[in-house]
Protein backbone atom coordinates (compact mmCIF):
# COMPACT_ATOMS: atom_id res chain seq x y z
CA UNK A 1 0.00 0.00 0.00
CA UNK A 2 2.80 2.41 0.88
CA UNK A 3 4.49 1.88 -2.49
CA UNK A 4 1.24 2.54 -4.36
CA UNK A 5 0.73 5.76 -2.36
CA UNK A 6 4.30 6.84 -3.13
CA UNK A 7 3.88 6.15 -6.86
CA UNK A 8 0.59 8.09 -7.01
CA UNK A 9 2.11 11.01 -5.12
CA UNK A 10 5.19 11.03 -7.37
CA UNK A 11 3.02 11.12 -10.50
CA UNK A 12 0.85 13.98 -9.17
CA UNK A 13 3.88 15.91 -7.96
CA UNK A 14 5.88 15.53 -11.19
CA UNK A 15 2.84 16.40 -13.31
CA UNK A 16 2.21 19.55 -11.21
CA UNK A 17 5.83 20.66 -11.41
CA UNK A 18 5.92 20.02 -15.17
CA UNK A 19 2.77 22.11 -15.81
CA UNK A 20 4.03 24.98 -13.63
CA UNK A 21 7.47 24.87 -15.26
CA UNK A 22 6.03 24.99 -18.76
CA UNK A 23 3.80 27.95 -17.86
CA UNK A 24 6.59 29.91 -16.16
CA UNK A 25 8.99 29.31 -19.06
CA UNK A 26 6.35 30.46 -21.57
CA UNK A 27 5.57 33.48 -19.39
CA UNK A 28 9.26 34.34 -19.01
CA UNK A 29 9.67 34.20 -22.80
CA UNK A 30 6.60 36.45 -23.22
CA UNK A 31 4.68 33.76 -25.10
CA UNK A 32 1.83 33.05 -22.64
CA UNK A 33 0.03 34.94 -19.92
CA UNK A 34 -2.98 34.53 -17.63
CA UNK A 35 -5.50 37.31 -17.06
CA UNK A 36 -8.78 37.56 -15.17
CA UNK A 37 -11.80 38.78 -17.13
CA UNK A 38 -13.48 41.68 -15.37
CA UNK A 39 -16.66 42.23 -17.43
CA UNK A 40 -19.34 40.18 -19.13
CA UNK A 41 -18.75 41.54 -22.64
CA UNK A 42 -17.88 38.03 -23.90
CA UNK A 43 -20.85 36.23 -22.27
CA UNK A 44 -22.04 33.37 -22.91
CA UNK A 45 -18.61 31.96 -23.72
CA UNK A 46 -16.27 33.76 -21.35
CA UNK A 47 -17.76 34.96 -18.08
CA UNK A 48 -16.78 37.82 -15.79
CA UNK A 49 -14.37 36.35 -13.23
CA UNK A 50 -13.04 33.65 -15.58
CA UNK A 51 -9.31 33.30 -16.02
CA UNK A 52 -8.00 33.21 -19.57
CA UNK A 53 -4.77 31.77 -20.91
CA UNK A 54 -3.50 33.80 -23.83
CA UNK A 55 -0.83 32.87 -26.33
CA UNK A 56 1.16 35.43 -28.32
CA UNK A 57 1.03 34.84 -32.08
CA UNK A 58 2.41 36.64 -35.09
CA UNK A 59 -0.88 36.64 -36.98
CA UNK A 60 -4.51 36.70 -35.92
CA UNK A 61 -7.59 35.78 -37.91
CA UNK A 62 -11.20 36.92 -38.00
CA UNK A 63 -13.01 34.93 -35.32
CA UNK A 64 -10.04 34.77 -32.93
CA UNK A 65 -10.74 35.90 -29.38
CA UNK A 66 -7.86 38.19 -28.46
CA UNK A 67 -6.72 40.30 -25.53
CA UNK A 68 -5.41 43.75 -26.40
CA UNK A 69 -4.26 46.84 -24.56
CA UNK A 70 -6.48 49.87 -24.63
CA UNK A 71 -5.88 53.02 -22.57
CA UNK A 72 -3.84 51.21 -19.92
CA UNK A 73 -6.06 48.18 -19.41
CA UNK A 74 -6.68 44.85 -21.15
CA UNK A 75 -9.77 44.04 -23.22
CA UNK A 76 -10.75 40.58 -24.43
CA UNK A 77 -12.98 40.57 -27.53
CA UNK A 78 -13.43 38.69 -30.81
CA UNK A 79 -11.89 39.93 -34.08
CA UNK A 80 -14.75 40.61 -36.50
CA UNK A 81 -12.85 42.37 -39.28
CA UNK A 82 -9.23 42.53 -40.38
CA UNK A 83 -7.75 45.29 -42.54
CA UNK A 84 -3.98 44.96 -43.02
CA UNK A 85 -2.28 45.79 -39.73
CA UNK A 86 -5.54 46.89 -38.10
CA UNK A 87 -8.50 44.94 -36.75
CA UNK A 88 -11.98 45.63 -35.45
CA UNK A 89 -13.12 43.68 -32.40
CA UNK A 90 -16.43 43.22 -30.63
CA UNK A 91 -17.53 41.62 -27.42
CA UNK A 92 -19.94 38.75 -28.10
CA UNK A 93 -22.48 40.28 -25.70
CA UNK A 94 -22.02 43.83 -27.02
CA UNK A 95 -24.29 45.42 -29.64
CA UNK A 96 -21.64 47.58 -31.30
CA UNK A 97 -18.09 46.91 -32.44
CA UNK A 98 -15.05 48.53 -30.86
CA UNK A 99 -12.92 51.18 -32.49
CA UNK A 100 -10.28 49.92 -34.92
CA UNK A 101 -6.99 48.94 -33.23
CA UNK A 102 -3.51 48.10 -34.44
CA UNK A 103 -2.52 44.44 -34.46
CA UNK A 104 0.57 45.46 -32.47
CA UNK A 105 -1.67 46.29 -29.48
CA UNK A 106 -2.86 42.66 -29.30
CA UNK A 107 -1.27 40.84 -26.36
CA UNK A 108 -2.37 37.38 -27.49
CA UNK A 109 -5.07 34.94 -28.52
CA UNK A 110 -7.24 33.27 -25.89
CA UNK A 111 -6.44 29.55 -26.05
CA UNK A 112 -8.19 28.44 -22.86
CA UNK A 113 -10.65 29.95 -20.42
CA UNK A 114 -12.56 29.07 -17.29
CA UNK A 115 -13.05 25.51 -16.10
CA UNK A 116 -9.89 23.81 -14.87
CA UNK A 117 -7.89 27.05 -15.06
CA UNK A 118 -10.36 28.78 -12.72
CA UNK A 119 -10.12 25.85 -10.31
CA UNK A 120 -6.31 25.87 -10.31
CA UNK A 121 -6.01 29.58 -9.67
CA UNK A 122 -8.90 29.95 -7.22
CA UNK A 123 -7.70 27.01 -5.13
CA UNK A 124 -3.94 27.39 -5.61
CA UNK A 125 -3.24 27.60 -1.88
CA UNK A 126 -5.42 24.60 -1.08
CA UNK A 127 -3.73 22.62 -3.86
CA UNK A 128 -0.26 23.67 -2.65
CA UNK A 129 -1.12 22.67 0.93
CA UNK A 130 -2.54 19.37 -0.32
CA UNK A 131 0.62 18.61 -2.29
CA UNK A 132 2.75 19.51 0.72
CA UNK A 133 0.58 17.25 2.90
CA UNK A 134 0.99 14.41 0.40
CA UNK A 135 4.72 15.00 0.43
CA UNK A 136 4.82 14.79 4.25
CA UNK A 137 2.73 11.60 4.21
CA UNK A 138 5.04 10.15 1.59
CA UNK A 139 8.06 10.94 3.75
CA UNK A 140 6.31 9.43 6.79
CA UNK A 141 5.55 6.16 4.97
CA UNK A 142 9.04 6.05 3.49
CA UNK A 143 10.50 6.43 7.00
CA UNK A 144 8.27 3.60 8.28
CA UNK A 145 9.47 1.32 5.47
CA UNK A 146 13.12 2.04 6.29
CA UNK A 147 12.59 1.21 9.98
CA UNK A 148 11.04 -2.15 9.02
CA UNK A 149 14.15 -3.11 7.07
Amino acid sequence: MNKIFKIIFDIIFIFSIAILSIYFILRLLGIAEIYKVKTGSMEDGIHAGDYILIYRKKQYQVGDIVTFQKEGYHVTHRIIKKNGNKVITKGDANNTPDEEIKVSSIVGKVIYHGGFLNFLIDFKYVIACGLFGLYLLSMFFEGKEKTKE
